[in-house]
């Protein structure tokens, strides 16, 4: 992670979005626990960078989310289902509190229903409790990284 250099493009009291041009990551970070409106502004903003940018690799930091509403769990994988169907986007990481996974559906927001992981050989979104080892996940397909 010593040689990714991110750019901010946004950063107001609750997140932070940022940019690493050279090898296409995107960076969502909470700073404090969001509203429910405000998850969703946040991710909004994420989701169109995403498309203009044309991102290949996302990493959202929400260890500072205390817990996921089930309806944004249902609203993020609406607005995030078009991005993976889109191909652009390769591999999305999350880092949460062990305790906010605890209360997450990880079966509804980060994997795929059964019948689909069938037939794809590996997810493209994966969930981590430690940054560094989410973006060693993210960018594993770099080396020295």
């Amino acid at each position: 992670m010593e040689n990714l250099y991110f750019e901010n493009l946004y950063e107001d009291e609750v997140v932070r979005l940022q940019l690493e041009k050279a090898y296409s990551v995107l960076r969502l970070t909470f700073l404090q626990h969001p509203e429910p409106e405000q998850f969703r502004n946040a991710y909004r903003l994420a989701i169109d960078t995403a498309v203009v940018k044309e991102i290949e690799f996302w990493l959202t930091d929400a260890r500072k989310i205390k817990s996921m509403l089930p309806e944004n769990q249902a609203w993020l994988v609406q607005h995030m289902s078009p991005l993976f169907k889109s191909k652009r986007l390769q591999k999305f990481a999350i880092v949460m509190a062990p305790e906010c996974f605890v209360m997450t559906n990880p079966n509804k927001v980060y994997e795929k229903p059964i019948a689909q992981k069938e037939a794809a050989p590996a997810s493209p979104i994966k969930v981590h409790f430690d940054l560094e080892a989410g973006f060693a996940w993210l960018l594993s397909h770099v080396e020295a990284v």
